[in-house]
């Protein structure tokens, strides 16, 4: 946001004072959350673990929805996710990078240490209606991606997309659908910080996001050309990249929670919604195929015009170097996902024991 403020001008600004005041509005009332937890667990303390599985049904329903939403928040959760795409279009290249990569990440996992882990009575009542809000984060945002015409746009509601289905392979609360949503946290990590390193490339040498203005970019910049069909088959779960190992899961918990998790709403009790949920999603996959084609065919491909960009060369070395060390990690998880998901059990196996599924 800084950075915005200092290198932007005119829209950036705009952008850039819009984050930063959703942002400080998001952690105000959330400061006064964690006030009420710390009171309720009555131990005097900021250790996370004496607080897990607060005890009480009627505060934990009153305030998870609070804690959880604080946090995700950060992680672009619809309706508030409109400061994610517009600060990743207002920062620097860089900066877009770290957002996706880092910000956005802390924000999902704090949201299951300190909402799912801290109030599990409360994830067992509001998790089922915060699923909704995930598949409107998948479907919704792969579609604006697909409506968009500036190229960062296009990849920062790519992101919001993406994010939808880490919360909702929390949302599962099963093994395989948690195990998947950290797949995904580090997936979206590296597949989102290629994408945005690959817009930078394109906008340092063309000065113009515009996709329409853009064509036959792969012919002068093969490099960022490849890293990009890369970065977008990891995008629509191609097999044995890591968007695959990463969304299977989460679809198959999804799926797996149907049998189990019931919405109750007064004295009707809605069962098997979230197979609906599941194939509703799928359509996010579907749509996100579409806008990757999409803006690959229109700037990598076509004919190149060297008289409206004559200065547009190929990258530098430093900047292969980037696109290898961001890309390698896709294609490595995706052949090989064991080399993570040991890791990530052992995290949530202590969170579903917490919430008595184990």
């Amino acid at each position: 946001t800084a950075s915005a403020f200092f290198t932007g001008e005119g829209a950036a600004i705009f952008e850039a004072a819009k984050a930063a005041g959703i942002l400080p509005a998001d952690a105000t009332p959330f400061s006064f959350n964690m006030v009420a937890i710390t009171l309720a667990a009555e131990n005097g303390a900021f250790d996370v673990l004496g607080y897990a599985g607060i005890d009480g049904l009627t505060f934990a329903k009153l305030w998870f929805p609070f804690v959880f939403m604080g946090f995700a928040i950060l992680a672009g959760v619809f309706p508030f996710h409109n400061w994610s795409p517009d600060g990743h279009v207002a920062a620097p290249t860089a900066v877009s990078m770290i957002h996706a990569g880092v910000l956005m990440k802390l924000g999902a996992y704090a949201a299951l240490r300190c909402g799912v882990q801290l109030m599990p009575e409360g994830a067992h009542v509001h998790l089922p209606w915060i699923v909704f809000l995930t598949l409107i984060n998948v479907v919704y945002g792969a579609f604006i991606a697909f409506r968009q015409r500036d190229f960062k746009y296009v990849i920062g509601f790519s992101s919001v997309s993406h994010m939808g289905l880490v919360s909702m392979g929390f949302a599962s609360m099963n093994l395989v659908g948690m195990t998947g949503a950290g797949l995904q946290m580090f997936s979206h990590g590296a597949m989102t910080a290629l994408f945005f390193g690959c817009v930078g490339m394109v906008y340092d040498r063309a000065h113009t996001r515009d996709i329409p203005s853009l064509g036959g970019f792969i012919k002068v910049m093969p490099w960022v050309g490849f890293a990009f069909i890369l970065g977008g088959l990891t995008s629509m779960g191609m097999p044995g990249l890591s968007g695959f190992v990463a969304e299977f899961p989460i679809f198959a918990g999804i799926w797996a929670a149907s049998e189990q998790i019931t919405l109750t709403i007064g004295a009707f009790q809605l069962s098997n919604y979230y197979s609906v949920i599941v194939v509703l999603a799928a359509l996010g996959i579907v749509i996100t195929a579409a806008y990757v084609l999409r803006v690959t065919a229109a700037v990598f491909f076509g004919a190149f015009d060297r008289a409206k960009f004559p200065d547009v060369d190929d990258i530098t070395t430093r900047e292969k170097f980037v696109l290898v060390f961001l890309g390698a990690p896709l294609v490595i998880l995706g052949v090989y996902p064991a080399i993570m998901e040991p890791m990530l059990q052992a995290g949530v196996r202590p969170v579903l024991a917490i919430l008595g599924l184990v």
